[in-house]
This record gives structure tokens, C-alpha cells and sequence, in this order.
């Protein structure tokens, strides 16, 4: 009675079924966690939604065609009909990667941002619609016809799969132990130590007609004296909180070469990890001329006593006329980019990288 209650119980889509929600608990719990939670998340997208489809697509059981039958030397199994339970596990994994870049490409086709809740509920999707298919398909079968793992697993003492041949089966040994080794080297790479990706952004902004910061409408005129508002955003990309400051210096230009000119603005912030600090100010220009250069110089931790571009992490820049006082000038709604801060060359400084492209602009150059 027990074998036939358990020939109408898919064992193995039952024992998937769990394993996916004991794994969703274990990932969604925390998805930076260890190294046993990376593995346990290794195998709920790399096995079990392929698993799935293939019990969908082969609800039967394997038979083999003629015991007798001759097979080649480039044979690894006997002559059969359907999917052996060895080549089912293959399949689970080759199917659970084809399936994988076209979950990320529905989820961003349908506007879903990949996030460990997404890609979740995107297996959780294709394990469910697998197993019922794959669960009303094998009991449409007769009970004999029908993939039954318990049945495989006593079978496999019994049966030979492999064909007659001593080629053959060393040929299946070395390919197993190479596939095999790959999953061990492939699972090492992405579970091991990965180079950090940790950086600051920052931006020059203003404010829009709603109050909210935007890159547009950057003054290109101010009279000496004058209220000039901006606001300043940094962004902290790096897995510790740390304390920013920045320092804004009005600079002439002479030759191509900006002066170290006067402060004219200066603020301090503890950004905690992956936050984002808004601040707006305002810079009163003390000393007149034509394309004169506001800087931003943005540090992450101390700042040195010589403020400059190669010891700051980000560096910000506005153009600016500065007219004598009584004079005013228009307003432009100049475009932002940004530059890496490290000098002429490019190269950011204390491993700042840089988040935005240039674009042009009436006067306003961000970097």
C-alpha cells in the first residue's frame, strides 16, 4: 500500500519543492551572506528551475531499446528511449543556465530591477508552473510508464548504463571527473574574494522649479557680492560609513592653470555605506572676473592641509563670471558631466571612479 500511495507522489518534485523553499529562507535572510548561503543559492538557480522543466518535458522513464543492440565507441550509454535519471540531473543544469539570462531579460523587459526578491519569485515562478505540469503529465501515464526516483534509485545497482566497451567507459569516468572539476573551479571563482568595487560619486546641482535638486540652470553670470545657490550630492559607494567633507575654492585661471584662489564655501558630512548626502548652500563670489572656475573638492576622510585635485577623491567645477557689484548677468541652463579627480591625467584618486558622462552645456562643466 505504501508503494502504490508513494508511485502517485512525484518524490522527487516534492523534495525540489522544498529545497527551493528552504533555500529562498536561507538566501532572502540575508543575500550578502556566506559562503553556505552563496552554495545554497548556487543550486536554487543553477539546478532546481531546470529540473522543473525537464520534469515537464519527460515525465516518463527511461527503457532501453534492445539489451543487445551493438553501440559505438562514442556510445556512453545503451540504446534507450527517454531521459536516464543521470541525464535528467545534466539536463536540470544545462536548462537552469539557458533559463537564466532570460529571467534577467523579462524581468527588464517588464521594468522589475534585478534584486534578490525578483530573481526569487522569478524561480518561484518557473519551479511552480514545472512541477504541476510536470506532476499532471506523469500521472496521466501508466503507473509503469511514469519517472518514479524511487524506482531509479533501486534500479541503479542493477542496470549497466554504460555500453560494453573499456574505450567507452574510461571515456565517461574522464568526462565526469572534468565536469566535475569545473563545477569546483566555477563555484571557487564566484565564491572566493572578489575585487572591491568601492568608490565615491558626486555631482553639482541645482534647484528645479519644484525644489528638488536637477542638472540644469547652472549660473554662467553673478555680480561680486551676490548669493549664488547650488547644491552638492556625494555618494558613498564603499561598505563602511566615513566622514566627507567639501571644500569649494573660487579660482582665476591663468594659462590653462587654475589658482589656488579663495574658499568660498565649505561643508562636512558622515555618509553612512551606499548613502547619499543632499546639501544645498549658497557661494558669494568676493573677487571679479571673466571664466572664473568654482571647484569642488570632495574628501573622503581627512582633508590634507594642500587642497588640491590629486589629493581629492572627486573634484567639481562650474565656470563662472563674476561681474563688479551693481551688475547682474543672465542665467544659463547649463549641462552637467563629471571627471575623476587625480590631475590632467584622469586617473581617480584614492580609488574614486568615475559615475557620469560629460555633457555639454552653456557654462556649466561638472567633474
Amino acid at each position: 500500500m505504501v508503494r502504490s500511495t508513494l508511485s502517485l507522489v512525484p518524490v522527487d518534485l516534492v523534495l525540489v519543492i522544498t529545497y527551493v523553499t528552504f533555500a529562498s529562507a536561507a538566501v532572502g535572510a540575508d543575500p550578502g551572506g556566506s559562503v553556505g548561503q552563496f552554495l545554497v543559492g548556487v543550486g536554487l538557480v543553477l539546478f532546481a528551475p531546470g529540473y522543473a522543466v525537464v520534469a515537464a518535458l519527460f515525465p516518463g522513464r527511461a527503457r532501453q531499446r534492445d539489451a543487445r543492440a551493438p553501440t559505438s565507441v562514442l556510445a556512453l550509454t545503451r540504446p534507450h528511449d527517454g531521459v536516464l535519471i543521470r541525464e535528467r540531473l545534466a539536463l536540470s543544469f544545462g536548462v537552469s543556465v539557458v533559463l537564466l539570462p532570460i529571467i534577467a531579460v523579462t524581468l527588464g523587459a517588464v521594468g522589475v530591477t534585478l534584486t534578490t526578491a525578483s530573481v526569487l519569485a522569478a524561480v518561484w515562478l518557473v519551479v511552480g508552473a514545472g512541477t504541476i505540469v510536470g506532476t499532471v503529465r506523469r500521472l496521466a501515464l501508466p503507473e509503469g510508464a511514469r519517472f518514479d526516483l524511487l524506482g531509479a534509485a533501486q534500479a541503479v545497482g542493477r542496470d549497466r548504463p554504460l555500453a560494453d566497451d573499456t574505450k567507452t567507459t574510461l571515456l565517461t569516468v574522464g568526462l565526469c571527473c572534468v565536469v566535475a572539476l569545473t563545477l569546483v573551479s566555477f563555484v571557487g571563482a564566484i565564491a572566493g574574494p572578489t575585487q572591491s568595487m568601492s568608490y565615491t560619486s558626486a555631482s553639482l546641482l541645482t534647484s528645479g522649479a519644484d525644489g528638488d535638486p536637477v542638472a540644469s540652470g547652472y549660473p554662467v553670470n553673478a555680480s561680486r557680492g551676490e548669493s549664488v545657490p547650488l547644491v552638492v550630492r556625494v555618494t558613498n559607494h564603499h561598505d563602511t560609513a566615513a566622514n566627507y567633507t567639501v571644500v569649494a575654492r573660487l579660482q582665476q585661471v591663468e594659462g590653462g592653470t587654475a589658482q589656488r584662489g579663495e574658499r568660498v564655501w565649505q561643508g562636512r558630512q558622515r555618509i553612512g555605506a551606499n548613502e547619499t548626502w543632499t546639501r544645498d548652500h549658497a557661494v558669494r563670489p568676493t573677487i571679479t572676473g571673466q571664466d572664473l572656475r568654482l571647484t569642488y573638492y570632495v574628501y573622503r576622510g581627512p582633508v590634507p592641509a594642500d587642497v588640491s585635485r590629486a589629493s581629492a577623491d572627486k573634484v567639481l567645477y562650474l565656470r563662472l563670471d563674476v561681474l563688479p557689484r551693481g551688475q547682474t548677468g543672465s542665467q544659463s541652463a547649463g549641462g552637467a558631466g563629471s571627471e575623476p579627480a587625480g590631475g590632467a591625467s584622469g586617473t581617480p584618486a584614492s580609488g574614486g571612479t568615475p559615475t557620469a558622462t560629460p555633457t555639454s552645456g552653456a557654462g556649466a562643466i561638472l567633474g
